[in-house]
């Protein structure tokens, strides 16, 4: 992505600079320098929150609204909420139980909260091949992924299962 946006945007202002994904500086290395975290819908704003630092949550994204997160939600408010955090950024840094809870939230999401399912995107075709419709929907199939396919439907769900 990192060259799509070169590409697409090749007169970047000089302090904005795009960082790809062979480059040698890493998004954990940006975490730990950063004093605030400003996140759309990747799971970098969790991460960030996760380390202590405040994350303005722009997004609809799954962890807004969990307690660790800035959460605006008009642009007037993005706007306040960001001139707010700059101006006190100590003020800012999440608390210990706020830390935790992201620590906690990211446990679920990352082990607890996937589900198994026969195909992914990426290994689709390879994925299709071991677990074609047919054999899906069997017996066996279904023992496997009628739970998540349940959930998918809305169907009552219990993480004691």
């Amino acid at each position: 992505m990192g060259q799509v946006v070169r590409d697409a945007l090749p007169d970047l202002p000089r302090h904005i600079h795009v960082i790809g994904a062979a480059d040698k500086i890493n998004t954990y290395d940006l975490i730990e320098i950063a004093d605030l975290g400003l996140a759309y819908t990747t799971t970098v704003g969790l991460e960030t929150a996760m380390n202590g630092r405040p994350v303005i949550s722009c997004g609809e994204t799954h962890y807004r609204g969990r307690g660790f997160t800035l959460d605006p939600n008009s642009w007037d408010e993005y706007l306040d909420t960001l001139e707010r955090a700059l101006g006190d950024l100590p003020g800012h840094r999440l608390s210990e139980g706020q830390i935790e809870y992201a620590w906690n939230y990211a446990y679920r999401f990352f082990f607890d909260y996937p589900r198994p399912f026969p195909w992914r995107l990426m290994n689709f075709w390879d994925d299709l091949n071991i677990w074609p419709l047919k054999k899906v929907l069997s017996e066996e199939g279904l023992a496997q992924f009628g739970d998540t396919f349940g959930f998918l439907v809305n169907e009552p769900f219990s993480w004691n299962d």
